[in-house]
């Protein structure tokens, strides 16, 4: 009798060596760490493709739209897109002219980059200049909107034209689009908007 209970004890102990216990955390396994894959910082957008004016004046004109620059071309939303006007070539100058009267108008410009032209103004009046300005002007953003749409004094006929505003707001220049990238107009302006004299009525100018 005491030999079959030591049996059974004997066996129950063994029984229970043989169990895992619950109470104890198994061993951790030496894992690989997961690969994950590094975040690009993000691209700041190239000044020398896009003047800090433009695109100021781009953030103020879209708000809360969803809109982005990519190369030569501005994309607004999920699907539209507009091309930056390209009918100057970069970094050569263009010169556009006409004559009226006594007085020669003259309009040279030079695309520095997809926003902003070099230009130079000049009026002569019987081969005396009475009028020349010089400076930089802008792409206004609301060209992706509509084109502007000046009347050639020559035909009378619309025509559409990117407009580009100088720095001081004083002179705008509209340069043809398209098919009429040989026309240009010059507006420009005092402090109290007025048209200055030497460019009032002012013909259609031709690239040369």
């Amino acid at each position: 009798m005491l030999i079959t209970v030591l049996a059974s004890c004997t066996g129950s102990l063994q029984d229970e060596r043989s169990q895992p216990n619950s109470n104890v955390m198994p061993a951790e396994t030496n894992r690989p760490p997961v690969a994950t894959k590094p975040v690009a910082p993000p691209t700041a957008l190239d000044t020398t493709n896009f003047s800090p004016q433009f695109l100021q004046e781009l953030k103020q004109l879209m708000d809360r739209e969803k809109y982005s620059v990519r190369g030569q071309w501005l994309i607004v939303g999920n699907n539209d897109s507009v091309a930056f006007p390209a009918e100057l070539p970069k970094r050569q100058s263009v010169v556009y002219a006409a004559s009226a009267g006594d007085r020669t108008y003259k309009l040279t410009v030079t695309r520095r980059n997809f926003t902003t032209l070099r230009y130079a103004a000049e009026v002569t009046e019987r081969g005396k200049r009475i009028s020349y300005t010089t400076g930089t002007a802008d792409l206004k953003p609301s060209f992706y909107v509509a084109a502007e749409v000046p009347i050639d004094t020559k035909t009378q006929t619309a025509y559409g034209a990117s407009e580009y505003v100088s720095s001081a707001k004083s002179l705008s220049l509209l340069i043809g689009t398209g098919p009429d990238a040989d026309k240009a107009e010059v507006y420009t302006a005092n402090a109290k908007g007025q048209t200055l004299p030497a460019w009032r009525n002012a013909p259609t100018l031709r690239r040369q």
